[in-house]
């Protein structure tokens, strides 16, 4: 393997840990200091997005300011960061504080099979047999997440369901709608924006200047895992994986952050898993796989058309 492919894959995995560690500590904060979680999101988002905004401005200049002289360009940025960045964090957290990081990390990989059923309601694409599948799989493991303590359905957490499956819908909103403005201006610079942007519209909503937190070193330890390893590092370290190894492989090796946050959770915060939840995460995270080598398949499949193509001219 080449020196590059094993660098992309230190670092995808890298950024994979770091988020799982990000959930972990957004649980401790939440259940042992006791930290306001609308003060957290605020925080978060403001600091990462200066933070994020720096390394764009370090890397391409004053280029970076384009962006806010189009108006059209500049309300695509508010629905990224609002519906697609602060929506799924803020979620994420509430769905940390009802059911635990595991289960709430999980539930976000939902995501690829919801835009597998966007896409189909929204373009009327039809899913492929894996695709199909993977729907299936992942019903079943969100519902074996979700009544992990038994079938009664005095044991069915609503809103944690509810919380998570928000989470997961914000991500596909994440994934799907800032393609363009990517493309076009990059991506460390939208993220900082959007992340800046929604953290003053987040003050501005909450109006939480006190973050009610029990304050120590472990306190400031967390919100060092949360805001820089979990957020600025672990993003640009993802998105550099996955510029040298691709996206399909980037996408099997992000499936490692629900795995590392449920161990950090056990090792770390005494979470506890069933059998039954355990499968639920299994079904859920195989998806990912399932969706990756499909879409090898299919990118394979068209190549060797294109090259009959050739052939026969």
């Amino acid at each position: 393997m080449e020196k590059k492919q094993w660098k992309g894959m230190a670092l995808a995995i890298l950024g994979a840990l770091f988020w799982g560690l990000s959930g972990t500590s957004v649980q401790f904060l939440e259940n042992a200091k006791h930290i306001n979680v609308e003060w957290l999101l605020e925080a978060r988002l403001l600091i990462a997005g200066i933070l994020t905004i720096g390394l764009a401005y370090i890397r391409d200049g004053k280029r970076i300011f384009s962006i806010f002289t189009e108006p059209k360009d500049i309300g695509k940025l508010l629905v990224f960061g609002i519906l697609g960045i602060a929506l799924s964090q803020y979620s994420y957290f509430k769905a940390i504080a009802i059911s635990g990081v595991g289960i709430a990390t999980v539930l976000q990989y939902v995501a690829p099979t919801l835009i597998i059923i966007y896409l189909f309601l929204r373009y009327f694409k039809k899913p492929s047999v894996p695709e199909f599948f993977c729907i299936v799989l992942a019903l079943v493991g969100t519902l074996c997440i979700v009544m992990q303590e038994g079938l009664d359905v005095s044991n069915f957490n609503v809103l944690a369901l509810f919380w998570g499956l928000v989470s997961a819908a914000s991500i596909c909103v994440y994934t799907l709608q800032p393609i363009e403005l990517l493309k076009k201006y990059g991506t460390t610079s939208i993220v900082g924006f959007a992340m800046f942007i929604c953290g003053i519209l987040s003050l501005a909503m909450f109006q939480q200047v006190e973050s009610e937190a029990l304050w120590d070193g472990m306190t400031w330890l967390g919100l060092f895992a949360i805001i820089i390893l979990g957020t600025v590092v672990s993003f640009n370290a993802y998105m550099e994986g996955v510029r040298l190894i691709g996206a399909i492989q980037g996408s099997i090796l992000s499936s490692l952050e629900p795995i590392s946050a449920a161990i950090f959770g056990w090792v770390l915060l005494g979470n506890r898993f069933t059998l039954v939840g355990i499968f639920g995460m299994i079904c859920i995270i195989a998806t990912v796989f399932i969706i990756a080598w499909d879409r090898h398949r299919q990118i394979k499949r068209e190549v060797l058309e294109k090259l009959n193509k050739v052939e026969m001219k």
